[in-house]
């Protein structure tokens, strides 16, 4: 399990810094960059609010599971992060996809 820290505000999973998934894929085979991978487990956030604690379903945990996609990242082996703590973040200002997150912690081999 990694810690994971989640900084997209307009995710549905998102819940204080935390993540209510109990685990994430993150995207970008052939990354050489952070802003070349993505959450591919972003969902936007509807509008109302009772829609997404119900979508939620549980606490938020600061730990997860990382399916990883990043082929040349230090942190992949096979397919699974090896990093201790995993930030996602966003590469633009109002995150609407997947395409606007990142995985903050990658690293290239």
């Amino acid at each position: 399990m990694n810690r994971l820290e989640c900084q997209v505000t307009t995710c549905q999973h998102y819940c204080d810094n935390q993540c209510c998934l109990p685990g994430i894929k993150v995207d970008g085979p052939s990354a050489r960059e952070s802003s070349q991978t993505c959450c591919s487990s972003f969902e936007e956030r509807h509008r109302s609010g009772a829609e997404n604690l119900s979508s939620c379903g549980r606490n938020p945990s600061p730990d997860s599971a990382i399916d990883c996609k990043a082929e040349s990242c230090v942190y992949n082996n096979h397919c699974k992060c090896e990093a201790d703590c995993v930030c996602v973040g966003c590469c633009c200002g109002d995150v609407t996809s997947k395409s606007g997150t990142e995985c903050c912690t990658f690293q290239v081999k």
